[in-house]
Order: C-alpha cells, then structure tokens, then sequence
C-alpha cells in the first residue's frame, strides 16, 4: 500500500509539472497535453516532433549552414526568452532538446528539469537562483556546478553551449570526458 502511496505522490509531481507546461503557449516551445497514470506506468503526452533533434541533425549531416545557424538560433532564444518571462528555467538546454518541426520550426522540449524562479517578496526583491544541480554536464554553466544558483544566465550558457555544437558539430570540450569537463567549468569558470 505505502508503494502505491508512493507512486501517486510521485504522478501528483508530474502532473503539476505538466499542468505547469500545459500553460506555456509558444511556437518555440513544444505543447504538453496532459498525463495518465495506468497500472503504475506514467504517460505525458505532448506535440508530437517529427524531424528529429538538431544533435541527430549534426551527427548525421555535421555542423549547420549559417544561414540555417541563424534560423534556428534566433527560435532556440525566442522560446527561451519566452520561457523567462514567464518564470520558468528550462535547465537542460542542448541539441537533444531541441526538436525540428519538418517545416523548419524548432521545438524546445524535454521539461524534466524546468522549474520556476523562486521569488523572494522581502524589499520587493527576486531570487533567479534554484540551488540544485541539474542539467547535463557538457552544457553545465559553472554556477550550476558549483552549485551556487540556477537561473536566466545559466539557461543562456547552455543556449551558448548549444550554438557552439550547432556551428561545429561538436561538444564544447569534447576532448574531454564528461565528469571532467564538468570539473573544468566548475573550476575554471568556462
């Protein structure tokens, strides 16, 4: 009984996190439609994305156009600039999460990671930092991996990171394994 418990708290969390993203209306960003808990099985249903992930696009066909660079950069900020005005950090931008439409529209999707700002309402202020550690390590800023806050910049490091794989095909510090360029960021500051 305390497994099934368990199990229903844990789609209570999913389920707000969805109903969270089921708010976010934006050509940028993938719709999330609603979820389903059935037989101890979670299903999110979402928009589906048919052209793939810009790093599938990379790998089989190597760094993009500039033209092609420009395009698709200019949606990846537009959704992540959406996202922040609504208060919500996506947390683990890079090419896996940035899906194609067939008509050239890029979709930032793959949630699991976002939260929203925290805001503090002594003196009127706000906290743009999450101190918790997500992401994935080659697209980390140094903030994350140091563990001193999340927020808007460390979106925009990921985003840069992201430019960076688009325009040459690879990871930044690719030549590295990735706990140690986590290390790298977190010590040199990137």
């Amino acid at each position: 009984m305390s497994d099934q418990l368990t199990i229903e708290k844990e789609y209570q969390k999913f389920h707000e996190e969805v109903d969270l993203l089921k708010t976010l209306k934006h050509v940028s960003i993938v719709t999330y439609l609603g979820t389903c808990l059935e037989d101890n099985t979670l299903s999110i249903f979402m928009e589906f994305v048919p052209g793939g992930s810009i790093s599938t696009i990379i790998n089989c066909f190597g760094p993009l156009p500039e033209i092609v660079l420009c395009k698709y950069t200019k949606q990846i900020l537009q959704g992540v600039a959406y996202l922040h005005d609504n208060c919500v950090v996506h947390r683990d931008i890079k090419g896996n999460n940035v899906m194609l439409m067939p008509n050239g529209i890029v979709k930032l999707t793959d949630f699991g990671c976002a939260g929203r700002l925290a805001w503090v309402s002594l003196r009127g202020t706000q906290s743009e930092m999450l101190n918790s550690v997500h992401a994935t390590p080659y697209w980390m800023a140094p903030e994350v991996i140091n563990e001193s806050g999340y927020g808007r910049k460390s979106d925009t490091w990921s985003v840069d990171c992201t430019l960076f794989e688009m325009a040459t095909g690879k990871l930044l510090l690719a030549s590295m394994d990735r706990i140690a360029a986590m290390y790298y960021n977190g010590a040199h500051g990137g």
